[in-house]
């Protein structure tokens, strides 16, 4: 055998192994993060609704108990939609009313927590707004300035005081 066909052999196993290796994770990632996620909400992640949705669905693409839905106001404050956490209910599929009218608020935060039957957990949520005027959630948050305040110190001004 010449020593390039010999070169070009150890070549290609290499590629192949390293194609194998690849492909290997990328199913195994894929697999690890991507299966507890919901397949479907509605609303949808960032929708502008023209009025107030009757109900919260997420479907999964496997069956998970779901430990939290909770819907919150665009201040980030608590509205009671009556979930209640049932332990023995396994599912891909949840469907939970919502009161006639919401509280009023620029957007809604609906967070949601699941557990498959292997012990993992996965914390999500999506934002929805509705109403003639509403915009998108991401361009409300995203129009808001903190209002903090950094305050530092001078340059050196530490060093004074332990020079005295």
């Amino acid at each position: 055998m010449s020593k390039y066909l010999k070169i070009a052999r150890r070549t290609f196993r290499l590629l192949c192994f390293a194609f194998t290796l690849s492909s290997f994770s990328n199913l195994t990632a894929q697999h690890s993060h991507g299966v507890l996620t919901p397949g479907v909400t509605f609303p949808k992640d960032d929708s502008v609704l023209n009025a107030s949705p009757q109900m919260i669905t997420m479907s999964f693409r496997v069956d998970v108990k779901l430990l939290k839905l909770a819907l919150y106001n665009a201040e980030d404050q608590w509205i009671n939609i009556g979930f209640t956490y049932l332990p023995d209910r396994l599912s891909h599929s949840f469907v939970y009313p919502l009161q006639e009218n919401l509280p009023p608020s620029d957007y809604y935060i609906a967070r949601w927590s699941v557990t498959d039957g292997k012990g993992k957990l996965l914390n999500g949520e999506f934002k929805f707004a509705f109403g003639d005027d509403a915009i998108p959630p991401s361009e409300t948050i995203s129009t808001r300035v903190s209002d903090l305040e950094e305050v530092l110190p001078s340059t050196g001004s530490y060093r004074r005081d332990s020079l005295n």
